[in-house]
């Protein structure tokens, strides 16, 4: 049962916030504070050096300054959401002599962090009134603004403030019990208040409690739709326990409630490097390190592309791979065909997009990859609904050494986080395996047209009896000296049917860059003779 008679510790509620009269007050008051965790107290410096990093991050509640990255779980919150609405003028930089206050009704205050050598972090309460007025600025003085802020209710309840503290450093101290129980009684004594069922997510979580952690965090979105942490918990928690869907769902209902212009919507450990999710106002890509795999639009979104769709990017992606794997529709528009590779499976949707009648099968060896595909790029899993795509995990090598099935055609996008394809699909052997998978072979090559990497494969399709006829470069092959770009082959001419518009019916920005990179494509083919001439007269060798 709440005391009805609760004094708070000085420092830690705004109505038992320090109000200091000037800076030098303020920094003795932050100086001497006495850790709430151990009791150690530890000066920040005179310097002002320290004190405005201590302002900076004062601009943010815990957790806040971290929406630009979502991934792994978030600790229990500060008790004091922050309400940054000023009315009165104030420097936009903080400093020794002016931190950024907060505001409630006229009561201006600021709740600095203080990191104690114990590891804990301090969130030390100020409130400025007095010393804004020292400074001329037109506000009531400390006590008479609190007073009036209680008398209208707008100030969090002191005995919750304090609790909240206490349940953050029983966490800290390892306590989760104690973390646990003061947290309950929270829920009870202030049902209507997020925090408490957000802070028990988190502490569920930490016991493997996954459905307990769940339901909190469903309890504390109830209260606060809005809250980025809960939903961003809530989201991490379901991508760990593999529910794909309800996971990709949570993702974007953060994302459309978060104002960050790009953001790191995941990053997870690879077997060949981090991957990230990186999603801007437009599109959403994947990356290895520092290469791309793939990117598609936001718009349309899957579900209005296709009604069954949950919410997400569509299927239109400006990347020229992507668009070159409309070349093999164009060639097999009702054919079923395997894919060596997944990336953000930008080419496979569009190519069933494109072509209603087509079927594939994925091949991707990193389990990452397909678990961050199913998340955050629907129109994969739409299509595995609608029985059109299969997704197996295997190595690309051992699915075609075990492999009894045939295909139409064979579309080789495999890399190992760098710009070239893997070894084995530079040799002889592994070439022969491919071309009895099936008899019409697409590679996407990222290479230099005057290094030897891009002639190195071209020979060994020779060597292997199936070589390469055309290919399709990203640009022109003139200008294709000095940068690694897409050089898309197939192992014959793609012939265009005249009426074939990729998304026909369709308009706006979007698609008229897949048409204007399909049409480049066309542009720019070349034999494989042209290719071997280029490279011959810039004096490059096979080797």
């Amino acid at each position: 049962m709440k005391p009805t008679n609760f004094n708070s510790r000085a420092g830690l509620t705004i109505q038992d916030a320090y109000r200091p009269a000037s800076e030098a007050e303020l920094l003795s008051l932050y100086n001497s504070y006495p850790c709430v965790a151990c009791g150690a107290s530890t000066p920040v410096g005179e310097s002002g050096k320290e004190w405005e990093r201590v302002g900076e991050s004062g601009k943010e509640s815990e957790g806040a300054g971290e929406s630009r990255r979502v991934g792994k779980i978030k600790q229990i919150s500060h008790p004091i959401p922050p309400h940054p609405s000023p009315s009165h003028p104030i420097p936009p930089h903080p400093s020794p002599s002016h931190p950024i206050p907060l505001q409630l009704g006229s009561v201006f205050f600021v709740s600095l962090p203080k990191l104690c050598s114990c590891g804990y972090k301090n969130y030390i309460i100020f409130v400025l009134n007095n010393l804004m007025a020292g400074a001329g600025s037109t506000v009531p003085e400390a006590g008479e603004a609190i007073a009036e802020a209680e008398a209208r209710g707008i100030l969090p309840d002191p005995f919750l403030q304090e609790q909240l503290v206490a349940a953050k450093v029983a966490l800290h101290q390892g306590r989760l019990d104690a973390a646990t129980t003061i947290n309950q009684s929270l829920t009870v004594l202030f049902p209507q208040f997020f925090l408490p069922f957000y802070n028990l997510g988190t502490i569920y979580s930490r016991q493997e409690r996954y459905r307990e952690s769940l339901e909190a965090y469903d309890e504390a979105i109830k209260r606060n739709p809005e809250h980025l942490e809960s939903l961003a918990n809530k989201a991490y928690l379901l991508f760990q326990l593999h529910r794909f869907r309800e996971a990709g769902t949570t993702y974007e209902l953060w994302r459309s409630l978060n104002r960050e212009g790009t953001v790191v919507m995941a990053e997870e450990a690879g077997r060949f490097g981090t991957i990230k999710i990186i999603d801007d106002s437009e599109t959403r890509s994947l990356w290895i390190e520092a290469q791309l795999q793939g990117r598609v639009y936001k718009q349309p979104g899957a579900n209005e592309w296709e009604s069954a769709s949950r919410s997400g990017p569509g299927p239109i992606s400006n990347n020229f791979f992507a668009a070159g794997f409309l070349l093999v529709g164009c060639l097999q528009p009702e054919a079923s065909g395997l894919v060596l590779g997944l990336g953000c499976g930008a080419g496979i949707a569009m190519s069933l997009a494109c072509f209603p009648n087509l079927h594939l099968t994925v091949v991707e060896v990193d389990p990452t990859i397909l678990r961050l595909c199913l998340t955050f790029f629907p129109m994969v899993q739409h299509y595995i609904d609608a029985g059109r795509l299969e997704i197996v995990q295997a190595e690309a090598e051992e699915f075609l050494r075990e492999n009894d099935r045939s295909f139409d055609f064979l579309q080789c996008d495999v890399y190992e986080g760098r710009s070239q394809l893997p070894p084995l699909f530079a040799s002889k052997e592994a070439i022969q395996r491919l071309t009895a998978t099936a008899p019409l072979i697409f590679a996407n090559i990222i290479a230099q047209l005057n290094e030897p990497h891009l002639h190195r494969v071209l020979a060994a399709f020779d060597a292997a009896g199936k070589p390469f006829r055309m290919l399709y470069p990203s640009k022109d092959i003139a200008s294709a000296e000095a940068t690694p770009i897409n050089w898309l082959a197939l192992t014959q001419e793609a012939t265009i049917s005249a009426d074939f518009v990729p998304f026909a019916g369709q308009t706006g920005v979007e698609v008229e860059t897949v048409r204007r990179n399909f049409a480049t494509l066309q542009k720019n083919a070349v034999s494989r003779e042209t290719v071997s001439s280029y490279y011959m007269e810039g004096g490059g060798e096979m080797g």
